[in-house]
């Protein structure tokens, strides 16, 4: 499925030179994230061919069913542009004509048949992981998979600036999309069996990967300087996909949850990865690298210290996803919680490399009550495991209904493909609709004031902590002074007897 060889174009992958590892450990640093390099890690070497590899067997289901979706067309008497894959259902097609193509028969037979790793119980575990945490996880995937990994990985960034899905105008919306998946994913595990609601969306989010890179690189075959193969590698490419799949279930265990006082436990660590392989076995992307939580994290790391670069695009997406949640009801987060929260969760050198902006101290002191609040909900949990699963199932409830059924979405996506790359089609910075709504007031107009209600909140949360602690650590302090002289005389006394 996956070759050296980027067949899409063409292209070669430049040589690479496997350098033999040392018997020192050598430690690696890069924007405040440190670690021992071990066997496990991928090297430089390592990872570059993987940006000229692809999922082959996904790319060539995509032309069968094009072929198949143009004959259909032809048959009705409609025509249609062989790029365009969202007049009906990929997922459908592949359903209705699997057993009549051998491609097609692959790629069902690939995504249906369950491999022996795989543990049901386990799976549903690591699904309950994500509402477990689910106030931690949303911040961390926000603030860390997104400002930080996602704006900082030059080959995604590269693909997301062309397809036009980071523009203010439809950022939410496909944010919105995003978020459905993995909230299909962690809903049962009957969903992400074959046949099941998640395990669909999971092959139509596979096939639109496949038809985002058909696109992108035959627009560079007639024009090569619209996206550099040589610099970036085969758009969507196996470096990315690994890449992706580590950001989603290993992120969040040692550079996300961290970060806000919640450290998972060494079960959830294993059945969320567990849950991730299976995922990535289903979209195409190489299952091995997350055999194991040690693989996974080395994985991780790996791709942190070497795909990771900031660019003038970087900025863009940051800028536009910033601008894009911004005083959007019905939480009203203001752009400087957002920098505050990313400058806590990212660190002040990876923050600053990005330009994050600087908010004031009582931004960091509201994001520090929202801190104390998670860390507090997950040892209410774990002592009281009645109240765990309440939270897990109003999670799954409430979340669902308003991603899939609320104002953005209205319902539930079956990713087809809508942001379409083109020539001409450049994502730059833009402003949100919160700060546009601003721009169009006329002179003399005042803005209409938000109520950033849940900072308040958050604040009020951090000062009632602090108050607590500061009560606490009087109490001790004068229980330890009231008894201390007692205890003296008591040893004292206990020493002269034995005299």
């Amino acid at each position: 499925m996956h070759t050296a060889a980027a067949k899409l174009m063409d292209f070669d992958a430049p040589e690479s030179k496997t350098t033999p590892r040392s018997n020192t450990l050598e430690e690696m640093e890069k924007w405040g994230m440190r670690f021992e390099k071990t066997d496990l890690h991928l090297s430089k070497e390592q990872i570059l061919p993987m940006r000229y590899q692809y999922d082959e067997l996904g790319a060539e289901a995509l032309d069968r069913l094009q072929q198949i979706q143009a004959a259909e067309s032809s048959e009705g008497g409609e025509g249609q542009d062989m790029n365009s894959t969202s007049r009906k259902d990929l997922y459908a097609l592949l359903r209705e004509n699997h057993h009549k193509d051998s491609v097609l028969t692959d790629f069902w037979n690939q995504t249906h048949d369950v491999p022996d790793w795989v543990d049901w119980e386990q799976l549903a575990r690591g699904q309950e992981f994500f509402h477990r945490y689910i106030g931690a996880n949303i911040t961390g995937f926000a603030l860390q998979g997104f400002v930080g990994e996602n704006s900082a990985a030059t080959g995604v960034v590269e693909v997301l600036v062309r397809t036009g899905g980071f523009s203010t105008k439809v950022l939410l919306h496909r944010l919105f999309e995003t978020f459905q998946w993995l909230l299909q994913c962690t809903d049962s595990v009957a969903d992400v069996m074959p046949g099941g609601s998640a395990h669909a969306s999971t092959l139509r989010v596979r096939l639109l990967h496949a038809s985002v890179r058909q696109r992108i690189m035959k627009l560079t075959a007639s024009r090569p300087e619209y996206y550099s193969v040589e610099k970036y590698g085969v758009a969507v490419n196996t470096s990315d996909s690994i890449h992706s799949i580590a950001t989603f279930c290993c992120n969040p265990m040692w550079l996300q949850l961290p970060k806000q006082g919640i450290y998972p436990r060494k079960q959830e660590i294993a059945d969320y990865i567990a849950l991730f392989r299976y995922l990535g076995h289903l979209l195409g992307t190489p299952h091995e690298y997350f055999e194991t939580p040690q693989r996974a994290k080395a994985t991780m790391e790996s791709m942190f210290y070497h795909e990771l670069e900031v660019s003038r695009n970087s900025k863009v997406v940051l800028h536009n996803f910033i601008e894009c949640l911004r005083d959007v009801a019905p939480m009203n987060i203001s752009k400087e919680f957002i920098e505050a929260g990313s400058r806590w969760v990212n660190g002040p050198e990876f923050s600053e490399t990005l330009e994050v902006g600087k908010p004031g101290i009582y931004y960091y002191l509201a994001f520090t009550g929202q801190i104390m609040l998670s860390w507090a909900m997950c040892w209410i949990q774990r002592l009281v495991p009645s109240f765990d699963r309440w939270i897990i199932k109003t999670s799954r409830e409430q979340l669902k209904q308003f991603v899939m059924y609320g104002s953005v979405l209205k319902r539930p996506t079956v990713f087809d493909f809508k942001h379409i790359p083109n020539e001409s089609r450049r994502t730059e910075k833009e402003n949100g609709i919160a700060t546009q709504q601003q721009q169009s007031l006329s002179t003399g107009q005042k803005p209409a004031s938000v109520d950033h209600w849940i900072e308040r909140y958050y604040f009020y949360a951090f000062i009632f902590a602090s108050l607590v602690l500061i009560g606490v650590a009087v109490f001790v302090g004068s229980a330890v002074t009231f008894v201390s002289p007692k205890i003296r005389g008591a040893l004292e006394m206990g020493i002269v007897q034995v005299s």
